[in-house]
């Protein structure tokens, strides 16, 4: 059985809801910088930080039916998705629709997002002044095992001739490098780990707008239940029991505390002291880096 929606009201929220991260809090993007100055990848990054584009996608998941009716069967459930913005802002929502925690996909969605944004870009790299690719990647702290990268365009040619510009765009999460440095002072790693992870969880499960889908009647609702089901199995905690629009701050906290948990035990191997742990918090920005060539 399938069940397919295309939510209006819940495509102006766009990537609040399913993706985690808001159109409205994507608007600073800036260090455009190409080293030597070369005009091909400094006008491509331009480009990047404000050309517009549309992308339309889906939402899928297999869910039990009794998410949105009475019955024990499985059904897939799909809702159509339009988002608008930058190339830049969409790359950076397509790198936190689903980021990877030690390798494994922390919520089970954002691949038609990624593939979209992707494509969009691609048709805008190819000029007859030269080719490039552009690689995007996010991590809260450098080398953390949360994390999310993937690229747009061919790898340049072995040998090439190779300049670079970077964009750095806002992710949609809370800066919260400040916080992550006061709490080192009282909580130690735990103390940082615990900032970042209700950073991460509020931004992949924003609670107004989690909230509604919870109250909705349809597949959003099953959606958002898949995310939750996907992330607490990826943490190894359980969320599920609070899958309720009173509960969502509860569920959050579940989540918080298991991500929590993964990311103090990898900024221990990592930083000598929660300081220098805290002083490295950048989940705020995504790294877009435009590499160009001749051919």
């Amino acid at each position: 059985m399938d069940l397919r929606a295309s939510s209006t009201a819940l495509d102006t929220v766009l990537f609040v809801l399913l993706v985690g991260v808001a159109v409205g809090t994507l608007a600073g993007v800036g260090d455009r910088r190409a080293p030597g100055g070369d005009r091909v990848a400094e006008e491509t990054a331009d480009l990047l930080a404000t050309a517009t584009t549309e992308v339309t996608y889906t939402r899928s998941a297999r869910v039990p039916s009794s998410a949105l009716l009475d019955g024990s069967e499985t059904v897939t459930v799909t809702v159509d998705r339009t988002a608008a913005g930058t190339h830049a802002e969409l790359l950076a929502a397509a790198a936190l629709a689903d980021p990877s925690l030690g390798g494994a996909s922390l919520t089970g969605v954002g691949g038609d997002l990624r593939v979209g944004a992707r494509n969009a870009t691609e048709c805008v790299l190819h000029t007859r002044e030269g080719t490039a690719q552009v690689a995007v990647t996010w991590y809260p702290y450098p080398n953390a095992t949360l994390r999310s990268s993937f690229t747009a365009g061919d790898a340049p040619p072995r040998g090439a001739d190779v300049s670079v510009a970077t964009v750095a765009a806002a992710s949609g999460l809370a800066n919260v490098t400040g916080p992550a440095e006061r709490s080192a002072r009282t909580g130690g790693f735990d103390g940082v780990a615990g900032v970042l992870a209700d950073a991460v969880v509020a931004g992949l499960f924003p609670p107004g707008e989690t909230r509604d889908a919870l109250y909705s009647e349809g597949p959003d609702r099953a959606l958002v239940a898949h995310r939750y089901r996907h992330a607490s199995a990826a943490l190894g905690v359980d969320a599920t029991e609070f899958l309720r629009p009173g509960g969502v701050e509860r569920a959050n906290r579940r989540l918080s505390g298991g991500l929590a948990e993964r990311l103090a035990a990898d900024l221990r191997r990592r930083y000598d002291s929660p300081t220098e742990a805290a002083r490295a918090v950048r989940a705020h920005r995504v790294r877009i880096v435009v590499r160009t060539w001749s051919g």
